[in-house]
């Protein structure tokens, strides 16, 4: 019976783009999954936990914020899913687009260079600052902070997305496609809260 119900959950179009918005964000929230979605809170939760109770997610609460993430299962079921539409569009290349509009690729070689390099160390900035803005958008919302709020609190990130877009263009190594590419996703989002 489980294993009827993990086919059929994964049939349906909710829950593997809930999926994907999570290998996407690493680390997110249900409201900000249920807004990816375009769901309702109530059947997002419902769909995170029918994928805890077959081990693809995980939640853990730091302070008042519950968080959900992938498990190692979750990542291989993800990875399926990737492979699984690259044939679905019949290409060849690593790189395709998820529901989002966001870029993933597959796994990447290792470098044998243990330091980090300018595209990953961006990116870490990148994901550093979209964890920072939903985590204020999520805690203002549920509090029902007004527009004139949020945009006080979620205003001044503005500025540090120039600072990494100064980064971005003034690297001398060649940047990866795909750290522009949420750059700019992390721009758009913050914009869309602001002026909502």
């Amino acid at each position: 019976m489980a294993e009827e119900y993990a086919e059929q959950l994964f049939l349906q179009e909710k829950p593997t783009l809930a999926l994907l918005a999570i290998s996407s964000f690493k680390k997110t929230y249900a409201s900000v999954i249920t807004k990816e979605i375009s769901s309702t809170f109530a059947h997002t939760t419902k769909i995170l936990s029918k994928m805890e109770e077959h081990g693809l997610v995980e939640f853990t609460i730091e302070g008042r914020v519950k968080y959900v993430e992938l498990t190692e299962h979750g990542l291989k079921v993800v990875d399926v899913m990737k492979n699984l539409m690259i044939a679905f569009g019949g290409e060849s290349s690593g790189e395709n687009r998820n529901a989002f509009g966001r870029s993933f690729s597959q796994s990447p070689e290792p470098t044998p260079s243990s330091a980090p390099t300018i595209s990953q160390t961006i990116q870490e900035k990148i994901d550093n600052l979209r964890s920072k803005i939903e985590r204020i958008y999520i805690i203002e919302s549920e509090s029902g902070a007004d527009k004139e709020t949020l945009y006080r609190k979620l205003g001044p990130f503005n500025r540090d997305i120039k600072i990494i877009e100064n980064l971005i263009e003034s690297s001398k190594d060649q940047i990866d496609e795909s750290v522009v590419i949420s750059h700019s996703d992390v721009r758009r989002r913050l914009g869309s809260i602001i002026n909502k």
